[in-house]
């Protein structure tokens, strides 16, 4: 039985780098000129990678009809902890482009780079103005902030034209669309909180940081250094959240709720759902918007 299990692993190895090979062996022919422009055909589109569905949506909205998007980190996992698959590691070896969120969210990025050494990489990241964690470290979760999405999907139009630049003024004209519908969110969620008294949210994950940041609000996560909260700290929470009338604690779906939903009953509150990974970004996000006003005073 071990003897056919390192049979497979060593069949599955070998296709891999097979498929690999093949890739940059084409891409060293090329010269590093990018590939002629996609028809519209399923086999001719640009092949896209990128690391989360929300990322996805934005390749998906700038670059229609001419781009195949493969997201890497599946619904919910958790990108934090996350480890490429070798299923996925081949997907990957196919790629174009990669466009990775950056702020330190991908810490497995060199081995999707070793899959793939000759396609472009976009860092979304660029030009975003880096919020810290409590703990020090910087907070990944830009595209939780219409503003800076506007930022990645500038970044990703950039790429898309490096790859394919007889298409300029197609993905031109897709991201000005795009941004039209961000900036038109945006100022409705920021007329939304302005009339608001209470500007204090509690959340399990702190995954809002750069939301708060944006309408001038305070996030306030049941967690401590990514760990459950301790007695003392969750006391001070309940404190809080009676002084302030708050009565919602926001979770989401890739961490265990039990914790929130104990912490809820001690402070008699409900329990929303909000997912900052789900597809649909500009859906996820006004309904994110919508149910944090209500849970202000």
């Amino acid at each position: 039985m071990i003897g056919n299990i390192n049979n497979i692993k060593i069949l599955v190895f070998l296709l891999a780098v097979a498929i690999i090979s093949g890739c940059i062996s084409q891409d060293e022919s090329s010269s590093g000129t990018p590939s002629a422009a996609p028809s519209g055909n399923a086999s001719d589109r640009i092949k896209v990678a990128t690391t989360i569905a929300p990322l996805g949506d934005f390749v998906k909205a700038v670059g229609g009809e001419k781009v195949e998007v493969t997201v890497v980190v599946p619904p919910g996992a958790e990108p934090h902890t996350f480890e490429p698959t070798p299923s996925l590691m081949m997907d990957v070896a196919k790629a174009d482009l990669y466009v990775m969120n950056g702020a330190g969210l991908e810490f497995w990025m060199d081995k999707l780079l070793e899959a793939n050494k000759g396609m472009v990489v976009v860092d979304s990241s660029q030009g975003v103005a880096l919020l810290q964690e409590r703990k020090g470290e910087i907070d990944p979760h830009i595209w939780i902030s219409l503003r800076n999405a506007a930022v990645q999907v500038n970044n990703i139009c950039s790429g898309l034209i490096a790859v394919d630049p007889a298409n300029k003024d197609y993905y031109i004209k897709n991201r000005y669309d795009y941004l039209q519908k961000l900036q038109s969110l945006d100022e409705e969620l920021n007329q939304t909180f302005a009339g608001k008294k209470s500007r204090i949210f509690i959340v399990h994950h702190p995954a809002w940081t750069y939301f708060a940041r944006d309408y001038d609000l305070s996030q306030v996560p049941l967690m401590e250094n990514e760990k459950e909260p301790g007695p003392k700290y969750l006391g001070e929470i309940i404190d809080l959240a009676r002084k302030n009338n708050i009565t919602t604690i926001f979770v989401e779906p890739e961490y265990n709720p039990k914790a929130a939903e104990v912490i809820a009953r001690e402070m008699n509150a409900g329990i929303v759902t909000l997912d900052p990974l789900a597809e649909n970004y500009l859906e996820t996000m006004a309904y994110a918007g919508r149910e944090i006003a209500k849970s202000l005073a």
